[in-house]
């Protein structure tokens, strides 16, 4: 369980960093963002989709896609003349690689660098089933992203962020924003909800409070 507070949610400086170089498959951003959308957000993807995405040429996108499907990370079928491509959950390693991505490339870190712009966010964190299932919490995977905003950011600019990661994870991405004072004040049924669960800091590298 973790208690939001004036310090920082979570220090985890790794979740500011790059993927480690011990993980070759994370080797581009092309690639970075291809398991991002397969294995986070765990749905089919036309290689059209998937450029677009990534802001790339359908031609790269292809070549990267093969490179995985070969490696036994992705799985394809054609419907019609269109390609659609998935996590290949029948690898023996299709578990843990959906962790570690995830972890490593997931929605704190995606979320991170959406909101990095958005000015008068004091703290971020993803609460709900998704931070429950990071904690170890059984249950079913999660359909959509809960996330918490301390501060008063421009509402326009926050949904905007928010639309921008679910794009990229393949999940709704739902914003509760509330002030500094109503969080401290811990008075309403869900703000005491909210410090009783777990939550998954989304880390805030440029300091963007106002």
């Amino acid at each position: 369980m973790i208690i939001l507070s004036r310090m920082p949610l979570l220090k985890d400086p790794g979740m500011q960093q790059p993927p480690p170089p011990i993980f070759p498959i994370f080797r581009s951003r092309i690639t970075c963002a291809v398991l991002t959308h397969t294995y986070v957000g765990d749905k089919e993807h036309s290689i059209t989709a998937l450029a677009a995405a990534t802001g790339t040429d359908s031609g790269t996108m292809a070549r990267e896609v093969s490179r995985l499907e070969r490696a036994g990370i992705l799985a394809s079928r054609h419907v019609g003349r269109t390609k659609l491509v998935r996590a290949n959950h029948a690898a023996p390693f299709y578990g843990p690689l959906r962790d570690l991505v995830t972890i490593i490339l997931g929605p704190a870190q995606v979320l991170s660098e959406e909101l990095a712009d958005v000015e008068g966010i004091e703290e971020a964190a993803i609460f709900g089933s998704w931070a429950a299932r990071i904690h170890g919490e059984s249950g079913p995977t999660p359909v959509d992203i809960d996330l918490l905003i301390i501060g008063r950011p421009d509402r326009d600019d926050l949904y905007d962020a928010a639309a921008r990661a679910k794009s990229r994870l393949g999940r709704e991405v739902n914003a509760v924003v509330v002030t500094r004072s109503r969080w401290e004040a811990n008075k309403d049924g869900f703000i005491r909800e909210l410090h009783s669960r777990p939550v998954v800091a989304v880390p805030l590298p440029h300091g963007n409070a106002a």
